[in-house]
């Protein structure tokens, strides 16, 4: 399969053409995308199916006359056939942008600056993927998705800025299941394999699975002390983005953490969010090829000292770009951990909910950060620190001021590598490191 140099040879010549046919007045950008992926998927400990993916896709921004045209095309590796794909696609934009309207906020890409970024991974040999994955899982139905392999993405702009980034990852997206019908749902992923750690993640996923062999708990709708998972936290991410940090978002309205920003609410001092490329899972340059700071931190001890800040932000309201991407939306995210052990979490919980997985999450009152979702999973009731058995699924609906403001009690010292598992299109970037979180009341409303 190619790798990171095979693709960065394609991103150079793609670069040299677009930079030479460029003419007077026209500004333009692409982002180059591409993968060599090997994907197994896998039920009851079986491989049902294995192949590769090998994939270039690019992604064209065309300015000229405060006029903005947006193309995307998959290129072959063929620097002849790519050529006279690049050619059409700049004949074609040439054309339609006449036809579009002008906009006064145009983000013209002007960066010239550039970057290097290369994580070389250590991957399983892939002859012995199928032994690797599936041999600790034997006698469990154990289902997912395994993938692994280099990632790419590079950004150039005909004002100078050359982006070029390579990953080595892997990830498996499992979930363990019995005749009842319940399942434990987790993952494990970095760059760095290590047989020792994901042997202990299955170990953990088999001891959490005999539990859900006793009959489930009904509890009444109320508040109750829980802890939540990474697994179960990384759904939550989200909604710094969404309705999140972005800087339009506080000018028109639309952010959740308004109240934040104006100091009428705030969140606990254990709680510090930081944008943080060091990760190595995702770009620290968007789409125009503007470079972010390695780290940014967004929220400290619970005050928002940072927003993300897109060109088109800086423009329209006049505050300092900080390279966040066209959406806002918060990349490579790391929260602190904290002084809890993980291996305390039931002990610190006492009696309350052990909170494995949510889903189905989305705003109910986005003006108080109020979200609801529901329980997924093996969610479980515990005793005085000992697990009793699983609960039925449950609905929640509360505020993020709540939850990790007042009512959080403890952070966990251990953090998690979530990386991000979609697949549309192909293997996706990102990740997130996360901890656990010990809440004091969180409300269940059905």
């Amino acid at each position: 399969m190619r790798s990171a140099n095979d693709y960065k040879k394609i991103f150079t010549y793609v670069a040299q053409f677009i930079e030479n046919e460029a003419q007077p007045g026209e500004d333009i950008v692409f982002t180059m995308e591409a993968e060599s992926s090997y994907f197994m998927r896998f039920n009851n400990a079986m491989v049902r199916q294995a192949g590769t993916v090998e994939q270039v896709r690019l992604n064209m921004i065309f300015c000229s006359n405060k006029r903005t045209w947006n193309h995307g095309l998959m290129l072959t590796g063929n620097e002849h056939d790519d050529t006279e794909l690049l050619a059409q696609a700049l004949n074609r934009a040439r054309a339609e942008i006449v036809m579009l309207p002008e906009d006064p906020y145009q983000v013209i890409p002007d960066s010239n600056e550039t970057s290097e970024s290369v994580f070389t991974g250590k991957l399983i040999p892939e002859a012995d993927i199928p032994r690797t994955i599936l041999e600790p899982a034997k006698g469990m139905d154990f289902t997912g998705l395994y993938s692994q392999g280099t990632v790419c993405e590079g950004t150039m702009n005909t004002k100078g800025a050359r982006h070029w980034f390579a990953t080595e990852t892997f990830l498996v997206d499992y979930s363990v299941w019995l005749p009842n019908g319940r399942g434990v749902k987790s993952s494990y992923a970095g760059t760095q394999w290590d047989d020792k750690a994901y042997k202990a993640k299955l170990e953990e996923s088999k001891t959490i699975i005999n539990y859900l062999t006793r009959d489930a708990v009904t509890l009444e709708p109320g508040s109750y002390r829980v802890f939540i998972t990474p697994d179960a936290f990384t759904e939550v991410i989200t909604f710094f983005s969404w309705n999140g940090l972005g800087e339009q978002g506080f000018h028109t309205g639309e952010s959740a953490y308004l109240a934040l920003k104006e100091g009428r609410e705030s969140l606990s001092p254990l709680f510090t969010l930081t944008q943080d490329f060091s990760l190595g899972v995702e770009p620290r340059f968007n789409e125009f090829g503007e470079l972010a700071p390695l780290k940014l931190t967004l929220i400290e001890k619970g005050k928002l000292v940072n927003t993300l800040v897109s060109s088109r932000s800086s423009k329209e309201y006049g505050t300092p770009s900080n390279a966040a991407p066209q959406g806002e939306s918060l990349r490579s995210p790391v929260i602190a951990g904290g002084t809890l052990p993980e291996a305390d979490a039931l002990k610190a919980l006492g009696t309350g909910i052990y909170v494995s997985n949510f889903h189905y999450l989305n705003w109910s009152d986005p003006q108080a950060a109020r979200i609801t979702g529901m329980t997924r999973f093996a969610c479980l009731w515990v005793e005085n620190g000992t697990i009793v058995g699983p609960i039925k699924d449950m609905r929640f609906d509360e505020s993020i001021y709540n939850f990790l403001g007042a009512e959080l009690e403890a952070v966990t010292k251990e953090q998690h590598l979530i990386v991000n598992s979609e697949t549309y299109e192909g293997r996706s970037l990102g990740g997130s490191l996360i901890p656990g979180f010990l809440v004091k009341n969180f409300k269940f409303t059905l």
